[in-house]
């Protein structure tokens, strides 16, 4: 699917990146990247999908080719949905698709959860790696974020380099990829300093986001109450997440089905299904977008 324009849209601590495929005139569909990644996590996928939809994905401040957030307190996993509003209001949209990936599928449930009604059908690509990021089993599990982002604050200043190939050579081992897919996901990301030398555009701090720390009946309430139509794909990545927080997530699922809203899909591949094998999940996400939302999942 070529690409329909890139732009920028600048607010108070630089600009934020934006990209669009598809029809202008069609239905919006917002696309939400997840943690170390950009817009071009899409690409892939967005190959398989109708060209009558206007898809529009961003580059999350200090990933991409947006600019980074000053240096400062720590980092919350709660900001992103301030430049979710802000992209929306941007774009002029008041009813969209979303479709989200890690990160971005939690980061989406709580802006309907803000703003319920604007987003009408929910894609959410391996949710449950975030979202079981949300269920601290001990209080000094949730310290521990603070007490590595404020111990390494000043070396996360410093940017590491890398020649493109070692880059390249990571990223294949780390996200199962092949060359061509690591120099696709790279695509947005790497800076270049000088002769074959480069900087991850994304922010070391990011890997150190705190997370919230609320009663899983919060989290349920917030989630599934207002919400629309979802489809909730995972990968084989749900299996390694712990049994006391896979139940918690079951629980969320189980509620979310109690009005018939969610559809959940189990898919073979790793964290970026989406991206390495597309063709596994395009068909299922293509009906579901052209589902009449009045019917019965």
């Amino acid at each position: 699917m070529n690409v329909l324009k890139e732009w920028f849209i600048d607010l108070p601590w630089g600009k934020v990146a934006l990209i669009s495929w598809g029809n202008p005139s069609g239905k919006p569909v917002l696309l939400v990247h997840g943690r170390q990644d950009s817009a071009a996590t899409f690409i892939p996928l967005l190959k398989h999908l109708p060209k009558s939809y206007h898809y529009v994905a961003f580059d999350m401040p200090m990933h991409g080719r947006s600019d980074s957030l000053p240096f400062g307190v720590v980092l919350t996993r709660l900001f992103p949905v301030c430049v979710i509003e802000v992209v929306v209001k941007h774009l002029g949209w008041k009813e969209f698709y979303y479709i989200g990936h890690s990160l971005g599928t939690e980061q989406g449930l709580f802006y309907n959860a803000v703003f319920p009604g604007q987003i009408k059908k929910f894609v959410l690509l391996d949710p449950t790696p975030a979202l079981q990021r949300l269920i601290m089993e001990d209080f000094s599990e949730f310290y521990e974020f603070y007490d590595k982002y404020y111990s390494n604050y000043n070396s996360m200043k410093e940017d590491k380099l890398y020649s493109k190939e070692s880059a390249i050579e990571a990223v294949m081992k780390a996200r199962e990829m092949t060359r061509e897919q690591a120099e696709l996901i790279l695509s947005r990301n790497l800076i270049k300093v000088r002769d074959n030398l480069y900087k991850l555009s994304w922010d070391r701090r990011i890997k150190l986001m705190a997370p919230t720390y609320f009663p899983k009946e919060y989290y349920k309430t917030i989630f599934c109450k207002n919400s629309p139509p979802i489809l909730y794909i995972t990968s084989k990545e749900y299996l390694k997440i712990g049994v006391k927080r896979r139940i918690v997530i079951e629980e969320y699922l189980s509620e979310c089905q109690k009005n018939d809203k969610l559809i959940h899909l189990r898919v073979d591949g790793n964290h970026d299904v989406h991206f390495i094998h597309p063709e596994r999940l395009s068909e299922q996400i293509i009906s579901f977008l052209n589902m009449d939302v009045k019917s019965k999942l």
